[in-house]
């Protein structure tokens, strides 16, 4: 039977109604932009103190909101494993740099990508390379990705796009740099989506590998910071902590304090080795050195101007206004490779050859010492040196807070309540025929309005370095075998709120009525978590019990 004149003008009034409101919903809801550079020292840019060329990232800083204590996990692989899940690494089977194991969890990417967003990637992936575990299988429409973790950046090959209608962009001998590449392929998606996919928002996850060993970029950009770096580690440690004063930061402070000693590498039973003085190195160190950190400084450069042309293509889109820019480091200076950067010194050839394809070069961690003031310790560390991160947040539409701080605590694993929240999509209790873990982390966008954050502990563990947050005091400890050699270390504790530099160790003055508590709430949530496993798990039992005595055993037994 027909449908009469007016019930088919209104039907057809009702659903066209639905599919325009269903459309203008999609696009009002915010772009996401994530941006990730790697092994990113705490004072290196611009904004943070820092000598290097950093307008781009500055600008984002001075226009968007900084929060002053957010946290990564230690370590590339970490890090990334819970910005997609929302997780703890150790959920998911991410300890050091192993895949992500899917079942339990499911990606920011496949998410937004299952309810209205396109979905982009481009950079560095490191969380599996086999076919189930590449990001196609994991939510990312499109993708230019390189799955390892620190290979040749003047090598094509390590990079692979997957993408059913954006082609390869064709560079000649000698043009490739993968830091280059990852920007021309994010502008490239984001041209790709102004043309086809204009009526949907996106989701980017840009990835930098840089400024990751081997410390690798052009000469001209090297050459243009050489200079800079003769005066040596000390002067400009001291001119980035006066730039840090100027700013009304560590006035509980007189002075910066030392540096952190050199972790012993690939020798488990040698000691620590102290930051030497500039003045006491040799003519050669001093010109290797001062090369060394230019080509490091030179990445950070090329990251920066890569940000620019992104922001730029924003801009020509019109979204810049509509997208939440979030930047961050996966963890803090790498000292990998020892003090001389695991190589020099060089001279000569070498020496003008560095940075160059098929190089090896690292910056060395008297460098990464400087990177990092003023913190404690580096990467792989759950001391603030590892896990502290200079982070951004920047979506003029969504964020009135135009250049200010934020003081309240985040952490990796908000990205995925954050973005749910943003997005208004229900976060799902099962995936791909799975249950999944529910979200570990806590939404931002209070912060966003100047409110408060919901409160929290937060915990971490990498290689058995161990930490706690709760309220304004922190546990944590360096790993239990360590690689001085000494058998265990004991947990210390620091009220963060008002010695955010961990320099007074309060352990011994709250030893029962916090470090014990503490310790028990650690290991309890690293039982839920995971985050020790076998052997390791046990002795860190051991250690537990021997250091807080047998009442404490008592007390977890009964």
């Amino acid at each position: 039977m027909l449908m009469n004149s007016k019930r088919f003008h209104r039907f057809l009034f009702t659903h066209l109604s639905f599919l325009f409101a269903t459309v203008l919903v999609a696009d009002e809801r915010p772009n996401v932009l994530i941006i990730l550079v790697d092994d990113l020292g705490y004072s290196d840019l611009g904004f943070m103190g820092g000598e290097i060329d950093t307008p781009h990232i500055d600008r984002l800083a001075n226009d968007g909101l900084t929060f002053t204590q957010f946290y990564n996990a230690a370590r590339c692989g970490p890090t990334r494993a819970s910005i997609m899940t929302g997780l703890y690494s150790h959920q998911v089977g991410v300890y050091e740099l192993e895949p992500v194991e899917p079942g339990n969890n499911i990606f920011l990417s496949e998410l937004l990508g299952d309810n209205g967003y396109a979905t982009y990637m481009s950079g560095k992936w490191h969380l599996g390379n086999t076919p189930e575990k590449l990001p196609p299988a994991r939510g990312f429409h499109h993708s230019y990705a390189y799955q390892g973790c620190c290979g040749d950046y003047w090598q094509p090959p390590l990079y692979v796009l997957e993408s059913p209608e954006v082609g390869p962009i064709h560079y000649g001998d000698g043009e490739f740099h993968a830091t280059d590449a990852t920007t021309d392929y994010a502008v490239k998606f984001l041209q790709h989506h102004e043309e086809k996919e204009e009526n949907s928002p996106f989701f980017l996850y840009l990835a930098f590998q840089a400024p990751h060993s081997p410390i690798q970029a052009p000469k001209h950009l090297i050459d243009k910071y050489v200079s800079r770096y003769e005066v040596g580690w000390d002067k400009i440690r001291e001119a980035r902590w006066k730039a840090m004063k100027e700013k009304g930061w560590f006035k509980q402070y007189d002075s910066v304090p030392p540096f952190s000693d050199s972790p012993p590498w690939h020798d488990e039973h040698a000691q620590p080795t102290p930051i030497r003085k500039w003045k006491s190195l040799s003519k050669v160190e001093k010109t290797d050195n001062a090369r060394r950190m230019a080509t490091y400084a030179a990445m950070v450069d090329q990251v920066d101007q890569g940000v620019g042309k992104t922001l730029a293509q924003l801009e020509k889109m019109g979204e810049m206004e509509n997208t939440l820019i979030l930047f961050l480091s996966d963890n803090g200076a790498n000292y990998e490779g020892g003090p001389n950067g695991n190589d020099g010194p060089l001279k000569g050839k070498a020496l003008a050859n560095m940075g160059q394809p098929g190089t090896k070069h690292h910056v060395g961690s008297q460098w990464a010492a400087l990177s990092n003031t003023p913190l404690r310790l580096y990467k792989h560390f759950n001391h603030e040196g590892g896990i502290l991160t200079p982070f951004i947040a920047h979506w003029p539409k969504g964020i009135e807070r135009s250049g200010e701080e934020e003081r309240q605590r985040g952490h990796v694993i908000d990205f995925m309540s954050t973005i749910v929240e943003l997005a208004d999509i229900e976060y799902p209790d099962t995936f791909a025929g799975n249950k999944i873990l529910p979200m570990e982390g806590v939404s931002l966008l209070p912060a966003f309005r100047g409110e408060k954050i919901e409160d929290r502990a937060l915990f971490f563990e990498h290689e058995a370095n161990r930490a706690l947050f709760k309220g304004d005091y922190k546990l944590v400890s360096k790993n239990f075998t360590s690689l001085d050699g000494q058998t265990h270390h004991d947990w210390e504790l620091y009220n963060i709120d008002k010695d955010p530099l961990e320099q007074n160790d309060l352990a011994s003055q709250h030893y029962y009525d916090m470090v014990i508590p503490m310790a028990r709430e650690w290991h309890q949530w690293a039982t839920r978590t995971d985050a020790i496993v076998g052997y390791e798990k046990w002795m860190l039992k051991l250690q537990y019990y021997w250091q807080t005595g047998l009442r404490t055993y008592l007390n977890d037994a009964f």
